[in-house]
């Protein structure tokens, strides 16, 4: 799933592509943390979210087969 990283701060305006969810909240949360607005949209322009994609995330990571070792 692509998306992009959307945020306005400081020193302008960023925008970036991210084809991973997780790395998609990671930015935008560590540009928050640096002072930027910072939202996910999808490739539409919608923004996405960001509960629903963490949900999404965790929801995966359960199905996912554990290996036994």
């Amino acid at each position: 799933m692509s998306m992009i990283v959307k945020a306005e701060g400081p020193s302008g305006r960023a925008k970036i592509h991210s084809d991973g969810p997780k790395h998609a909240l990671g930015l935008v949360q560590y540009l928050r943390t640096i002072g930027y607005n910072a939202w996910i949209e999808d490739t539409n322009g919608n923004e996405i979210d960001e509960k629903a994609l963490k949900m999404a995330i965790r929801s995966r990571h359960e199905d996912t087969p554990r290996r036994v070792s």
